[in-house]
């Protein structure tokens, strides 16, 4: 009963009568065409599709242990300033893994899961930004610690424009280019949403195709116009982590922001090498009934959830290292000069004048506040 209802729905889908008349019939337009459900799925691919879900469940269990045991080590005992966007910022391992996951089941809901999986990272990199500006204690510590530097405008991926030589600000670092670099990052995830409900709303009208490259068709219009969005917000994201990187070794940056951007270059460049190059030059196969398409989709779901297990359990070992508050900086200078003689007073550093009386030092006298230079 169970295959003849398969039957039914394939032949409604690509207008045959089973699945044998697909295979027979080679890599014709049908094939190409043709989208399975999880049912289909799991039936054309046999007990190598059972034994691909059960590894892929076991990987993403294994993700989500870990991913909840960094987060409780980061509730439990990062500092109140920066530990909930921290926590933001790890979900992106467990996001993306359940989208790939989930890519892997339903062939059909890859368009939505990879709208969801872009959405959310674009999301996660501004809360990355933010994380940055947190460990310097907010954008006036981070213009007084790198007081003299000029920001690194001339960064990948826009290091080769015209346009930065000669509009890039050249002064040293400043709030007003802090917040220029937010909104730079900041726009990236709004950009993108507009885009995927574009998207979405003109696939359900037949005028849009994934990964379809064509005049008459919208995807190549959203595609470039999302990816100059995307090479914005990247650009800012690397000119503000290239500015921070010498002040924040203390607290890790480094293997911080390489698991981070890893997932970028996994989630974006990998598929774009795949579906761009590897599925137009035939050297993804296709085997009837599944087409090149579709076994992209599963390749690249599988790689990408086995990374990330691999990120999340990097980003664990230096998530889970003690890293010092920059609270706790400034209450420890404060501690310094309190125990040199001097202490804060209405924001005037006082200095305790002491007079001796026959070689005793007078209590009476009243302090006096002089300015330090």
């Amino acid at each position: 009963m169970e295959t003849t209802d398969i039957t039914t729905d394939m032949a409604s889908t690509v207008g045959v009568t089973n699945l044998s008349e697909l295979t027979l019939g080679g890599c014709t337009q049908e094939v190409l065409d043709f989208e399975p459900s999880c049912r289909e799925f799991l039936e054309i691919m046999g007990l190598g599709g059972w034994a691909l879900l059960g590894l892929a469940t076991i990987t993403y269990v294994t993700l989500l242990v870990v991913f909840t045991d960094t987060v409780i080590h980061v509730i439990k005992y990062c500092h109140v300033q920066y530990k909930e966007t921290t926590a933001i910022v790890l979900t992106v391992y467990p996001v993306l893994g359940l989208c790939s996951y989930l890519g892997l089941l339903f062939q059909k809901a890859n368009l939505f899961l990879d709208a969801a999986a872009q959405l959310w990272f674009a999301f996660c990199m501004y809360q990355f930004l933010t994380l940055t500006l947190k460990y310097f204690g907010g954008e006036t510590r981070f213009v007084e610690k790198a007081k003299g530097t000029v920001m690194p405008w001339r960064s990948p991926p826009c290091c080769c424009w015209p346009c930065c030589i000669c509009l890039c600000p050249k002064g040293p670092i400043s709030k007003k280019q802090i917040r220029f670099v937010k909104i730079l990052v900041m726009q990236h995830p709004w950009v993108q949403l507009v885009f995927s409900i574009l998207g979405l709303t003109l696939w359900l009208e037949g005028w849009y195709t994934h990964t379809e490259v064509s005049a008459t068709d919208a995807y190549i219009y959203i595609f470039v116009a999302s990816s100059v969005s995307f090479l914005f917000g990247l650009w800012a994201f690397i000119v503000g982590f290239k500015a921070s990187l010498p002040q924040l070794q203390e607290f890790h940056y480094t293997p911080k922001i390489i698991t981070f951007q890893l997932c970028l270059v996994f989630l974006r460049l990998q598929a774009l090498i795949v579906n761009s190059i590897l599925v137009p030059s035939g050297a993804i196969p296709c085997l009837p009934p599944l087409s090149p398409r579709v076994f992209a989709n599963v390749i690249l779901n599988s790689l990408l959830l086995g990374q990330l297990l691999v990120l999340v359990i990097v980003a664990r070992h230096y998530y889970k290292l003690p890293t010092r508050s920059p609270i706790l900086e400034t209450q420890e200078a404060g501690q310094e000069k309190t125990n040199s003689g001097h202490h804060l007073k209405n924001g005037v550093v006082v200095v305790k004048v002491e007079e001796k009386v026959n070689g005793l030092p007078s209590s009476n006298e009243p302090e006096q506040e002089n300015l330090l230079p």
